[in-house]
This record gives structure tokens, sequence and C-alpha cells, in this order.
């Protein structure tokens, strides 16, 4: 491996997990399009999809861990409503990592696409009123088991789909900005763990190139974590709208092959 491959993914790895520490994003939406984009714009050979999900579930995982660490000690995670939705989403991600293996590469983007633009329709409904305040009402427990299981079955596919939880959270579930980042970041800890085993029996880990992602990842997420603190939830929310429709364009680019 050269050494501009490492560095490209240590440094690939820093930028999905400050994602996830700002945004309690996971980091995976960030990373799919790095890692499948930005190395042949540096001269070395494309990884291809399938590898690009097992990579970045790796990733997510850690970056995860660290980021929600942080936020649980300063209280931004709603811990009840986090296990009952981390559960669900792990047993339905293990299931899709699973069947991941037999997925095609025009799957998995489509795929990707598709749930990138159901994101930022979801983010422009209107914002629910007191959604600064770090207090959060009951959760209804279907829609909850639903939404979980969902988002579980796309991080199995993916590698990456926490992303998706935290506007259903804000916009569906009226959980406060602050608590879905938070509690997302522990949803995608239980969710990514499950989505990693999957991935790692069926043998479809390449661990020197995980092994250097998630070392980036972890670094990045405490240092997005950080500069959460600075920021206000609607700055939080168009900064996550815009992150994922620019993603949302460039995959669409590519299964419509525009991006010639």
């Amino acid at each position: 491996m050269s050494l501009t491959l490492v560095a490209t993914l240590v440094g690939l790895g820093a930028a999905g997990g400050f994602a996830a520490g700002l945004l309690g994003l996971g980091g995976g939406v960030l990373m799919f399009p790095l890692l499948y984009y930005v190395p042949p714009l540096l001269g070395i050979d494309r990884i291809d999809a399938k590898t690009v999900a097992a990579i970045v579930v790796s990733q997510v995982f850690f970056s995860t861990l660290t980021g929600g660490i942080a936020h649980f000690r300063s209280g931004r995670v709603q811990t009840r409503m986090a296990v009952t939705a981390g559960t669900i989403s792990a047993v339905t991600a293990f299931a899709g990592s699973v069947v991941s293996q037999w997925a095609s590469e025009r799957f998995l983007l489509v795929l990707f696409g598709v749930v990138t633009v159901m994101v930022v329709v979801i983010m422009l409904l209107p914002v629910p009123a007191g959604d600064e305040d770090m207090v959060i009402g009951a959760v209804p427990t279907l829609p909850l088991a639903v939404y979980s299981s969902l988002t579980g079955i796309v991080i199995g596919f993916l590698g990456a789909g926490n992303f998706i939880f935290v506007p259903i959270l804000i916009f569906l579930l009226r959980v406060p900005t602050r608590i879905a980042i938070g509690s997302n970041l522990v949803v995608a800890i239980m969710s990514t763990a499950s989505g990693f085993l999957g991935k790692l029996v069926t043998g479809q880990i390449p661990f020197l190139a995980a092994i250097l992602v998630v070392t980036g990842a972890m670094i990045g997420a405490l240092a997005g974590e950080r500069a959460h603190r600075h920021l206000s939830g609607g700055a939080l929310r168009r900064i996550y709208a815009t992150l994922v429709a620019l993603i949302a364009i460039r995959i669409w680019l590519t299964i419509l092959g525009l991006d010639s």
C-alpha cells in the first residue's frame, strides 16, 4: 500500500469522523462518496462499492462510539429511546449486511441515491416548535420501531444509514435537534456494530484499509463534537441538509451516467 493511499484513507476517515461528531450522522453518508470518488482524483484505483460499504461500516462504528460517548457525557442523549431504536436497527442491520453480499454495485448506488433524496425531502418540513429546548416528550413506540427497522436495513447494505434517522427524529418524531444528534450516535453504535459483524463474518472487510480509516475517524469525531457545542440547532440543521443534498446530487450524476 502506497504512502499516498495511506494518507488518503486516514484523511478521509478524519473527515467522516468530524461529520459524525458534529452532526450525529455516523459519518457514513459522507464517507461512502469520499471513499468512492476521491481516490481516483488522486491517481489511485477506484475502490469498488462493496469494499467501500465494508470500510464505511467499520469507520462509522468507531467514530460513533467516540462521538457518542462525548455527547452522552454532555447530556445530549435520551437513553431509553436510543437503546430501543438501536436494538431494533441492530437486528435488521445484521440481516441487511449478510444479504448485501449478493447485491450489485448499481443497486447499492441507487439505494444510496434514493435515501439521500428522502432525507433532503424530510428536512424541507417545518421545524417543530421548541426545537432549541433540551426537553423531550414521549416518542411513539410503533413509528420508532418502523423507522429503526428501515434504517437498520439500509445500514446493513451500505455501511451508512444513520444519517436518515436524525431528520426522522427531528421532523417526524419531534425530538429536539441536539438530543436527536446525540441519541442517534448511540443508535449508530448499536446498529453499525451489528452491520460490522455481518460484513466481518462474511469476509467483506479489508482490514488494513479499515484500520487506517478508523484511526482518522476517531480523531475527527472528537474534534467534531467540540465544534458542535458552538453551533445553534438551526445552523446544524442547515449544514446537515446542505451536506446531504450535495451528496445526493453527486450520487445521482453517477447513477445517470452524467459525471464523466
